[in-house]
């Protein structure tokens, strides 16, 4: 598939007169103090952003312009080294064609870190989403143009994780514990058999090699239990094993990062689906040549439960970013990302995505910053209602209290 080639030369041709001038600076909100000593961090962004291809269509794209409201406010307590956070947060976003693309997303996370002692810590994090999936992802993959309704689903998780020994210890213990549940509210005929829960246990021992470098070991089991069997009556549910060796580092000031590699297995509960055991990884590099540039590159292989069709999809993903603060005021991104996908099963289906970001931070003051930026994706599929192109250029105001200085 061809990218869009005028539009892409067009925004950046706009994204280089915005650089031309004095050119990612980031915001630092402030806070105030409660008088039970919470310190309250609230921030709002307004957007606005046009979407050359809405419902992610091979052809007969339809352009929108979106607004976008997103209020949030963070609520933190530190108690020497305890800390205690609560988030909310909400999105709205409204078009400019059809009121049904309208909705409001509500985001609830909270955590608590607790030190017993030097050598014993544990962490609760627990979120709670209300959510829509984009037009053509999700449930209307290819099938966008032709719902009348957003399909809309709630999501929760909690994970604990306890870990022992002292940082400076030669060797440390990490265990994790987690639950994940999905639920879709409408198009109930469908989408019941894609709710499902997900429980993880883990366990990843460190050995410090007193170089800046730590050489890991880490054991994960994903078990997926879905809430309806199909009409096939072939279950989805699922084990997942994975064992990854690696290390992390921060050996120098220039560069920090982590890499792990090893063996994946996800075992279906059904025999009539094809199982997966192979190769898995996770890999991830920070280097700042400069204290004001920045490259970030990151890299996965796994095997994941597809959201429609086939029994797993075997992803490959590689991401690149590169940011520079030009001055105190004004900082750019550009990323790039690739991602491939292998279905099994009896589809074989096979999808690529190319995705592109150019971004512009601008400090307006200490209580507001001013971001554009313009994003580009390419996906192409050997079935033929997948593939799209779109390109989406937008621009955010955030809004937050003056910093302390």
């Amino acid at each position: 598939m061809i990218m869009p080639t005028k539009n892409i030369a067009k925004s950046i041709l706009c994204l280089a007169i915005c650089t031309a001038s004095p050119v990612y600076a980031q915001l630092e909100p402030g806070s105030f103090m409660t008088q039970d000593g919470a310190e309250i961090t609230p921030t709002l962004t307004l957007g606005m952003s046009s979407n050359d291809n809405f419902f992610n269509t091979p052809s007969n794209e339809e352009s929108r312009l979106i607004w976008t409201i997103t209020p949030k406010v963070k609520a933190a307590i530190d108690d020497g080294p305890d800390s205690y956070t609560l988030n909310l947060g909400t999105s709205s976003s409204l078009h400019n064609k059809d009121t049904v693309d309208n909705f409001t997303q509500v985001n609830v996370g909270a955590g608590i870190h607790k030190e017993f002692t030097s050598k014993h810590r544990v962490d609760v994090n627990a979120t709670a989403d209300w959510l829509y999936e984009p037009r053509g992802t999700g449930l209307t993959e290819g099938l966008a143009d032709i719902v009348d309704e957003l399909i809309k689903y709630q999501q929760q998780e909690v994970i604990a994780g306890y870990e022992y020994g002292a940082p400076s210890s030669k060797a440390q213990v990490a265990l994790e514990a987690g639950f994940y549940n999905k639920k879709y509210q409408n198009f109930r005929e469908t989408s019941q058999y894609r709710d499902y829960d997900k429980s993880l246990l883990g366990a990843t021992v460190y050995y410090n090699t007193k170089a800046s470098t730590r050489v890991l070991a880490e054991l994960k089991n994903e078990d997926y239990v879905y809430d309806v069997l199909e009409l096939s009556g072939v279950s989805r549910d699922s084990e997942t094993l994975t064992a990854l060796i690696g290390f992390e580092w921060d050996a120098t000031s220039l560069t920090s990062g982590s890499f792990k590699v090893g063996y994946q297995n996800k075992d279906f509960s059904d025999s009539q689906r094809e199982s997966f055991s192979g190769l898995s990884w996770e890999a991830g590099v920070t280097w700042q040549p400069l204290t004001y540039s920045t490259f970030e590159f990151t890299t996965s292989r796994a095997a994941k439960d597809p959201l429609l069709e086939g029994d797993y999809i075997k992803e490959s993903t590689y991401r690149a970013n590169w940011t520079h603060n030009w001055n105190d005021y004004l900082s750019t991104l550009v990323g790039l990302g690739y991602i491939d996908e292998q279905y099994t099963g009896d589809v074989g289906r096979k999808d690529t995505t190319k995705s592109a970001r150019l971004g512009l931070n601008y400090n307006a003051s200490n209580y507001g910053m001013i971001s554009t930026y313009v994003d580009f994706i390419d996906k192409n599929s050997n079935q033929p209602t997948i593939p799209f192109d779109r390109v989406i250029v937008g621009i955010n105001f955030t809004f937050a209290l003056r910093a302390n200085n």
